[in-house]
């Protein structure tokens, strides 16, 4: 029986021996660049470098240029035209038939070149339009704002995902080193007498359970080290040393008051909203000023003559234009009562993101208490599964119990100890959902 036990746990060595250098990292595949990142660069990074802030920032200059050709109405137009022309002219075609003249008349030569200049001077439907253009500005900045943020919570939570991975391995590293060492105390034991084939055996099966943990934990931090590279933006070979380790804070719980106020008037979601009503309103006025009277100056000068060179004369005209719709088959009325139905959907669109944003202050300040209530149980556990395995381990270090209660505080430990990393991320991504939840997500905007 000794021997079968002694063959079993030699292949079951043998086959731990293998599993621990497959769980290690392949050599030769290292990065080309290793750049180091704490919480705080890889937010920043983030914002930089993700195609969706880009995008959005692109938009705020695509509606200044709309900002800015609405103003263009406004200001003084200038153009130039000239043109020489030969041609002939059919009388009878123009219902002259002179006796005495002839019919066709020509070829004759006409030239003309002149710069015209036009002012519009009033035009509130013009002046309404150039008014919502700015509140568009305006709103596109607060969303590239709400994107960026948003964008950066997520390279945050992706950062703190991936110290916990990190130190997920570092504890699995713990337990199979622990695992190793009771297994050698069980060989001790049992050559001494004071253990047998089956403590053995079973501090074999619990080396090799951590075995698998290890490699597992080392796959699920390549993961998250993969996710937090998609999250920054950044190239897949670039090696990422994270400079910030998950550690306690005493961080006391915001006011469920203020936090809402707080919010409500720091989501860039909710002020971009806003201004849409506004812009959305402003369309629907510019919509109803179409039917008002508009009013112009302008003028032209230039030679006019047969040619540039021959009975050439300067002439020139300038006056002023009114113009005011009488009637449009109502499309005027059609416009506004469009530009009324967007408005009332901009206005829907914030009353839910109003109870969006209450909603998540409620949950991102509830998660904050239970993450610090969990961090307090996790640090208590982990101190008593210390201390049992201590108490274990002598007692079977003594010959007083079996490596039974060893195996069962080992496995608390190894519970405990992920509980507490666990705790410690859960903890820190609440703190982030928080600072999102209220609109003062720092990203290291300039």
């Amino acid at each position: 029986m000794k021997w079968r036990v002694r063959v079993f746990g030699v292949a079951l060595v043998a086959g731990l021996a293998s599993s621990l250098a497959a769980a290690l990292p392949p050599q030769g595949a290292a990065p080309t660049e290793i750049l180091r990142l704490s919480l705080k660069q890889a937010k920043s990074l983030a914002v930089e470098h993700q195609v969706s802030v880009l995008s959005a920032r692109e938009q705020t200059v695509e509606s200044m240029a709309r900002s800015d050709e609405a103003l263009a109405n406004f200001r003084p137009a200038v153009d130039f035209k000239a043109y020489q022309t030969r041609q002939t002219e059919n009388l009878m075609a123009m219902g002259l038939n002179l006796p005495g003249f002839p019919t066709l008349v020509g070829p004759f030569d006409t030239f003309d070149a002149r710069v015209r200049f036009t002012q519009r001077v009033f035009d509130l439907a013009r002046m309404r339009e150039l008014d919502a253009s700015r509140h568009a500005v305006d709103a596109a900045r607060l969303r590239a704002d709400a994107t960026a943020q948003q964008m950066a919570g997520a390279a945050a939570l992706s950062y703190v995902e991936s110290q916990r991975a990190q130190q997920a391995v570092t504890a699995a590293l713990a337990n199979h080193a622990l695992s190793q060492s009771l297994l050698q105390l069980a060989r001790d034991q049992q050559a001494a007498g004071l253990a047998t084939g089956v403590d053995v055996v079973r501090a074999q099966t619990v080396l090799a359970r951590n075995t698998l943990l290890l490699r597992q934990a080392r796959s699920s931090a390549s993961e998250a080290d993969t996710r937090l590279h998609r999250a920054l933006g950044i190239s897949m070979s670039v090696a990422l040393e994270l400079t910030d380790v998950l550690q306690e804070t005493d961080i006391p719980v915001p006011a469920l008051p203020k936090s809402i106020d707080t919010a409500l008037h720091s989501r860039p979601e909710l002020q971009a909203l806003e201004q849409v009503v506004t812009q959305r309103d402003t369309e629907r006025k510019a919509a109803n000023a179409a039917s008002y009277p508009a009013l112009s100056v302008g003028g032209d000068i230039g030679p006019s003559g047969v040619t540039p060179a021959h009975n050439d004369y300067r002439t020139y005209s300038f006056g002023v234009q009114l113009t005011m719709p009488l009637m449009e088959g109502g499309a005027i009325t059609a416009r506004e009562d469009a530009a009324a139905s967007r408005m009332r959907q901009a206005e829907l669109q914030l009353r839910d993101t109003l109870q969006q944003v209450e909603e998540d202050v409620r949950l991102a300040v509830i998660a904050i208490e239970t993450s610090a209530d969990q961090m307090a149980t996790a640090e208590i556990s982990l101190t008593l599964a210390e201390r049992l395995l201590e108490q274990a381990r002598d007692r079977f270090q003594n010959g007083v119990a079996d490596n039974l209660e060893v195996v069962d505080a080992q496995a608390t430990l190894a519970s405990a100890r992920s509980a507490r990393i666990d705790a410690l991320a859960a903890h820190d991504m609440a703190l982030i959902n928080y600072e999102l939840a209220v609109g003062r997500l720092d990203y290291g905007q300039p």
